[in-house]
């Protein structure tokens, strides 16, 4: 999970920041780790803008936090730490208020970014669709904790021992939490798997 991508390792852009403030050096940090964070964040939230504005407020709080980052972990955990901790507050919050939709036609947004296989007629596109739509609101649905699992796991990818280092759990309650957040999504989507 570290700076496997070309130009200068993150402990170089990261000295770089330090030392002398270069914005430049932390542009390339964050051009390096922008899409696997906002995917994380996006995929938790489920609301792109907001999203979006989770991972610019990440990215400021790095950038504020540098002097404080000891390079014990990579970059990336540092830095997906900091999102997951603006996660749960912004979690927090809205649990605490209600939730007001704007929108009047929420099914505008229902098909973005969605690839249709031209193969599919319009009802099976329709039912992958809500389907699709159905599995992200029972993930949402999900504790916070087993939420953030399952997206780190079964939609990120990542293996056991990223997750552990990211959560800062061992890799044993990795494997059980997911179980249990497992077994809970497939109880909350028992009607639509049939």
């Amino acid at each position: 999970m570290s700076g496997d991508s070309p130009g200068p390792p993150d402990a170089e852009l990261i000295r770089r920041c330090r030392e002398s403030g270069d914005p430049e050096a932390f542009e390339v940090l964050m051009s390096r780790y922008h899409d696997r964070i906002y995917g994380v964040i996006a995929r938790l939230v489920r609301d792109a803008d907001h999203a979006r504005d989770l991972v610019q407020e990440a990215f400021l709080k790095a950038w504020r936090g540098l002097p404080r980052f000891e390079g014990t972990s990579s970059f990336y955990t540092w830095l997906y730490r900091i999102a997951r901790n603006l996660v749960i507050s912004d979690i927090s919050r809205a649990m605490a208020r209600p939730r007001v939709t704007l929108s009047l036609d929420e099914s505008a947004d229902e098909h973005h970014g969605e690839v249709v296989d031209s193969r599919d007629g319009p009802g099976t596109t329709t039912l992958k669709g809500e389907r699709r739509r159905l599995v992200a609101d029972a993930i949402l649905a999900l504790v916070p904790d087993f939420r953030e699992i399952i997206v780190l796991r079964d939609v990120e990818g990542l293996s056991y021992e990223e997750i552990a280092e990211l959560l800062e759990i061992p890799v044993g309650t990795v494997r059980s939490r997911l179980h249990r957040a497992r077994l809970e999504l497939k109880a909350r989507l028992a009607d639509i798997l049939i």
